[in-house]
């Protein structure tokens, strides 16, 4: 039997279902929440210039360095690094080494990014515009960067100067109702998305991020028609799949819903997403089952592992 739900009955599965539901094109989802180690070093200008140490303590530091030299052997380092595991990365570092121009920089920063590495995506982002100071595609990473690392508002000033620079891209727009949404102004960011449909009308991403919007506004039957179409042109499209579950599971379809949700390519984003939206609707027993499947799939996804033991234990509790 099909049981209605309200809005707020899946605001839990919204938390973690959509967060890769605004990414330009197709972000990592789920398993890409976590910042790197390392923060964003961004150089303004304007600033007093820093003062030098006194000559007593340079000398000091120098001779200090020169110690720990001689008395450390340098010993080759054999572990290996991302950098000589990923081919494209390593293509790209070459690329950079050789031409060291404002779009090789750009490129690396890509490949870092692929591999989810932002804060050196950040810094390649920065010697691009170093290079090249109107660099729209720099510009929109940097935004793009900022946002993932749950700063939006400081993602907001990139995002416009993508669009100054290159005013016809769509996915400058699309990446700036990102920012919009991710800064609570939803009514803003669907007209940025508007305007990347305008531009594109092939944008499967920004049909997925209006989709998303719908759901965010508890329509859901006008979030399934725009997934629906995003999907028919890239069914590879897995933020506008999880989207269109979400859009189910509002009209009170959980069967379909489900259905939706396990036809992924990758079983443990599957599992994990099918455990947030039995969580949501007070499923908890199917949770847990959900969840620890997702663990079985991805071992190093420990985020499974502790929400099974919550949903156990929030199913013992409803059982007493």
């Amino acid at each position: 039997m099909i049981r209605r739900l309200g809005v707020r009955a899946v605001a839990l599965g919204l938390v973690v279902l959509a967060v890769s539901a605004c990414a330009a094109r197709r972000e990592p989802g789920f398993a890409q929440r976590f910042v790197k180690p390392g923060e964003p070093t961004a150089d303004y200008g304007g600033g007093p210039a820093p003062t030098a140490p006194a000559p007593d303590l340079q000398e000091y530091s120098r001779k200090l360095r020169e110690l720990q030299a001689k008395a450390t052997p340098r010993v080759p380092q054999l572990l290996p690094t991302i950098e000589s595991r990923d081919p494209a990365l390593a293509e790209a570092l070459m690329r950079v080494a050789l031409v060291p121009t404002g779009e090789n920089h750009r490129l690396a920063a890509v490949a870092y990014r692929n591999v989810g590495v932002r804060d050196f995506a950040f810094r390649h982002y920065q010697r691009a515009l170093r290079l090249e100071p109107c660099d729209g595609a720099a510009y929109e990473g940097l935004a793009q960067i900022w946002r993932d690392w749950g700063t939006p508002h400081l993602a907001l000033g990139d995002a416009h100067r993508a669009i100054y620079c290159r005013p016809d891209s769509a996915s400058a727009y699309n990446t700036l109702g990102t920012v919009l949404e991710a800064l609570g102004q939803r009514k803003h960011a669907r007209e940025a998305f508007q305007v990347a449909l305008r531009l594109q009308p092939t944008a499967a991403y920004a049909l997925n991020n209006l989709c998303f919007l719908a759901v965010r506004d508890g329509d859901g039957a006008g979030a399934q028609a725009v997934c629906e179409k995003a999907l028919a042109l890239d069914p590879a499209l897995v933020a506008a799949r999880t989207n269109l579950a979400l859009a189910y599971a509002i009209q009170g379809d959980l069967a379909r819903a489900e259905t939706q949700l396990l036809d992924s390519p990758d079983p443990a984003q599957a599992q994990y997403n099918l455990g947030m939206l039995r969580m949501s609707v007070g499923n908890y027993a199917a949770a847990a089952q959900a969840f620890q499947l997702a663990a079985e799939a991805r071992p190093s996804l420990w985020d499974a592992r502790r929400r099974a033991v919550k949903a156990r234990q929030l199913a013992a509790a409803k059982r007493e």
